[in-house]
Protein backbone atom coordinates (compact mmCIF):
# COMPACT_ATOMS: atom_id res chain seq x y z
CA UNK A 1 0.00 0.00 0.00
CA UNK A 2 2.79 2.26 1.13
CA UNK A 3 4.58 1.89 -2.53
CA UNK A 4 1.50 2.46 -4.72
CA UNK A 5 1.07 5.78 -2.63
CA UNK A 6 4.58 6.84 -2.91
CA UNK A 7 3.93 5.66 -6.74
CA UNK A 8 0.44 8.25 -6.74
CA UNK A 9 2.30 10.78 -5.42
CA UNK A 10 5.46 10.95 -7.81
CA UNK A 11 2.31 10.39 -10.91
CA UNK A 12 0.88 13.59 -9.26
CA UNK A 13 3.98 15.45 -8.76
CA UNK A 14 5.39 14.69 -12.66
CA UNK A 15 1.96 16.34 -13.70
CA UNK A 16 2.81 19.74 -11.81
CA UNK A 17 6.24 19.77 -11.84
CA UNK A 18 7.95 22.08 -14.62
CA UNK A 19 8.35 20.64 -18.09
CA UNK A 20 11.38 21.56 -20.03
CA UNK A 21 10.92 24.44 -21.63
CA UNK A 22 8.54 25.97 -19.50
CA UNK A 23 9.07 28.55 -16.95
CA UNK A 24 8.41 29.53 -13.69
CA UNK A 25 9.02 32.16 -10.78
CA UNK A 26 11.32 32.65 -8.03
CA UNK A 27 11.33 33.86 -4.62
CA UNK A 28 14.15 34.72 -2.58
CA UNK A 29 14.89 36.50 0.88
CA UNK A 30 17.39 39.24 1.35
CA UNK A 31 18.62 40.28 4.52
CA UNK A 32 16.94 39.96 7.55
CA UNK A 33 13.40 38.32 6.82
CA UNK A 34 12.21 35.40 8.25
CA UNK A 35 12.73 32.35 5.63
CA UNK A 36 8.78 30.99 7.15
CA UNK A 37 7.26 34.14 6.23
CA UNK A 38 8.96 34.05 2.47
CA UNK A 39 7.25 29.99 2.50
CA UNK A 40 3.86 30.98 3.31
CA UNK A 41 3.56 33.92 0.82
CA UNK A 42 5.51 31.37 -1.76
CA UNK A 43 2.55 29.05 -1.13
CA UNK A 44 0.07 31.71 -1.31
CA UNK A 45 1.16 33.40 -4.55
CA UNK A 46 1.26 29.65 -6.37
CA UNK A 47 -2.59 29.22 -5.04
CA UNK A 48 -3.58 32.68 -5.85
CA UNK A 49 -1.77 33.49 -9.21
CA UNK A 50 -1.72 30.21 -10.15
CA UNK A 51 1.69 29.65 -11.26
CA UNK A 52 4.44 27.88 -9.77
CA UNK A 53 7.08 29.75 -7.63
CA UNK A 54 9.93 27.95 -6.53
CA UNK A 55 12.02 28.84 -3.52
CA UNK A 56 15.56 30.63 -4.22
CA UNK A 57 18.66 30.57 -2.15
CA UNK A 58 18.64 33.97 0.00
CA UNK A 59 20.47 37.22 -0.68
CA UNK A 60 22.83 38.96 1.87
CA UNK A 61 22.17 42.77 2.19
CA UNK A 62 25.39 45.18 1.99
CA UNK A 63 24.74 48.12 3.97
CA UNK A 64 22.68 50.99 1.82
CA UNK A 65 21.98 48.72 -0.81
CA UNK A 66 19.21 50.01 -2.49
CA UNK A 67 16.22 48.08 -3.35
CA UNK A 68 17.26 48.09 -7.99
CA UNK A 69 20.43 46.81 -6.61
CA UNK A 70 19.37 43.90 -4.25
CA UNK A 71 17.11 42.91 -7.51
CA UNK A 72 19.44 42.85 -9.90
CA UNK A 73 21.52 40.52 -7.66
CA UNK A 74 18.76 38.34 -7.38
CA UNK A 75 18.16 39.10 -11.30
CA UNK A 76 21.73 37.58 -11.75
CA UNK A 77 21.27 34.32 -9.73
CA UNK A 78 18.26 33.06 -12.14
CA UNK A 79 18.53 29.80 -13.91
CA UNK A 80 17.19 28.81 -17.44
CA UNK A 81 13.98 28.08 -16.47
CA UNK A 82 13.66 30.72 -14.25
CA UNK A 83 10.82 33.51 -15.66
CA UNK A 84 11.88 36.23 -12.78
CA UNK A 85 12.63 36.39 -9.45
CA UNK A 86 10.60 38.63 -6.89
CA UNK A 87 12.62 39.66 -3.29
CA UNK A 88 11.56 40.37 0.16
CA UNK A 89 14.10 41.72 1.48
CA UNK A 90 15.22 44.45 4.44
CA UNK A 91 17.55 47.15 3.59
CA UNK A 92 19.64 48.24 5.93
CA UNK A 93 17.98 51.85 5.21
CA UNK A 94 15.68 53.41 4.51
CA UNK A 95 13.87 52.74 0.66
CA UNK A 96 10.78 53.06 -1.17
CA UNK A 97 8.25 50.30 -0.26
CA UNK A 98 9.03 48.46 -3.64
CA UNK A 99 10.60 48.23 -6.97
CA UNK A 100 9.81 46.32 -10.37
CA UNK A 101 11.80 46.55 -13.23
CA UNK A 102 9.96 43.66 -15.58
CA UNK A 103 12.61 44.55 -18.22
CA UNK A 104 15.69 43.31 -15.76
CA UNK A 105 13.31 40.36 -14.43
CA UNK A 106 13.32 41.17 -10.91
CA UNK A 107 10.67 42.92 -8.38
CA UNK A 108 12.12 43.33 -5.14
CA UNK A 109 9.34 44.32 -1.88
CA UNK A 110 10.36 46.21 1.00
CA UNK A 111 8.99 44.40 3.77
CA UNK A 112 10.27 47.32 6.57
CA UNK A 113 7.67 49.09 4.87
CA UNK A 114 4.62 46.16 4.97
CA UNK A 115 5.03 45.99 8.49
CA UNK A 116 4.11 49.50 9.19
CA UNK A 117 1.39 48.98 11.76
CA UNK A 118 0.57 45.59 11.02
CA UNK A 119 0.85 42.37 13.01
CA UNK A 120 2.16 39.34 11.95
CA UNK A 121 -1.05 38.08 10.32
CA UNK A 122 -1.17 41.37 8.13
CA UNK A 123 2.03 41.52 7.42
CA UNK A 124 1.89 38.06 5.21
CA UNK A 125 -1.45 39.33 3.61
CA UNK A 126 -0.18 42.62 2.53
CA UNK A 127 3.44 41.01 1.30
CA UNK A 128 0.52 37.79 -0.55
CA UNK A 129 -1.00 41.21 -2.10
CA UNK A 130 1.93 43.04 -3.01
CA UNK A 131 3.74 39.48 -4.42
CA UNK A 132 0.34 39.21 -6.75
CA UNK A 133 0.49 42.96 -7.77
CA UNK A 134 4.20 42.48 -9.22
CA UNK A 135 3.73 38.96 -10.67
CA UNK A 136 1.26 40.78 -12.93
CA UNK A 137 3.73 43.27 -13.47
CA UNK A 138 6.11 41.02 -14.68
CA UNK A 139 3.68 39.45 -17.38
CA UNK A 140 3.44 43.23 -18.22
CA UNK A 141 -0.33 43.54 -17.29
CA UNK A 142 -2.01 46.59 -16.81
CA UNK A 143 -3.65 47.93 -13.22
CA UNK A 144 -6.97 46.99 -12.89
CA UNK A 145 -9.57 50.10 -12.28
CA UNK A 146 -12.20 47.42 -10.27
CA UNK A 147 -12.47 48.10 -6.06
CA UNK A 148 -12.60 44.54 -5.38
CA UNK A 149 -9.42 43.58 -6.91
CA UNK A 150 -5.56 43.83 -5.67
CA UNK A 151 -4.35 45.36 -8.66
CA UNK A 152 -6.50 48.75 -7.94
CA UNK A 153 -4.27 51.65 -7.26
CA UNK A 154 -3.54 52.54 -3.38
CA UNK A 155 -1.88 55.28 -1.97
CA UNK A 156 -0.81 53.83 1.94
CA UNK A 157 0.49 50.58 2.50
CA UNK A 158 -2.42 50.77 5.58
CA UNK A 159 -4.84 50.60 2.63
CA UNK A 160 -4.51 46.74 1.28
CA UNK A 161 -5.73 46.13 4.33
CA UNK A 162 -9.07 47.25 3.12
CA UNK A 163 -8.46 45.32 -0.34
CA UNK A 164 -9.01 42.41 -1.94
CA UNK A 165 -6.18 39.96 -1.37
CA UNK A 166 -6.85 38.43 -4.83
CA UNK A 167 -7.22 39.15 -8.56
CA UNK A 168 -10.89 39.74 -9.63
CA UNK A 169 -11.74 37.18 -12.02
CA UNK A 170 -11.36 38.82 -15.46
CA UNK A 171 -7.67 39.54 -14.08
CA UNK A 172 -7.08 36.03 -13.01
CA UNK A 173 -8.18 34.95 -16.40
CA UNK A 174 -6.17 37.37 -18.47
CA UNK A 175 -3.08 36.76 -15.67
CA UNK A 176 -3.48 33.22 -16.43
CA UNK A 177 -3.42 33.52 -20.54
CA UNK A 178 -0.25 35.83 -20.27
CA UNK A 179 2.14 33.87 -18.23
CA UNK A 180 1.20 31.20 -20.46
CA UNK A 181 1.80 33.38 -23.08
CA UNK A 182 5.12 34.11 -21.38
CA UNK A 183 5.94 30.48 -21.29
CA UNK A 184 4.87 29.87 -17.58
CA UNK A 185 3.85 26.91 -15.92
CA UNK A 186 0.49 27.12 -14.79
CA UNK A 187 -0.78 24.30 -12.14
CA UNK A 188 -4.02 22.52 -12.23
CA UNK A 189 -6.02 23.11 -9.22
CA UNK A 190 -7.69 19.60 -9.19
CA UNK A 191 -3.80 17.82 -10.03
CA UNK A 192 -2.55 19.93 -6.58
CA UNK A 193 -5.69 19.25 -4.29
CA UNK A 194 -5.38 15.56 -5.52
CA UNK A 195 -1.12 15.18 -5.17
CA UNK A 196 -2.02 17.39 -1.26
CA UNK A 197 -4.31 14.74 -0.68
CA UNK A 198 -2.37 12.08 -1.62
CA UNK A 199 0.82 13.18 0.89
CA UNK A 200 -1.55 13.46 3.57
CA UNK A 201 -2.86 9.77 3.26
CA UNK A 202 0.69 8.58 2.79
CA UNK A 203 1.95 8.39 6.68
CA UNK A 204 -1.55 6.86 7.40
CA UNK A 205 -0.39 3.76 4.77
CA UNK A 206 2.74 2.79 7.00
Amino acid sequence: MKKFVLIALGLLAAGISAPAGEKVFALATAGDVDAALAERVRVRLEENAGVVVRPAAALAVEPGQSLEAIGRAAAATLGENDYAIVVLARPTDEQPQGVCLPHERFAALNVARLEAGADAEHVERRAVQEGLRVLSMLVKMAPCPFPLCVLVGYEKVEDLDQMSGNYCPPCLDRFTRYAREAGLQTIDPLAADAAAAAEEAAPAAE
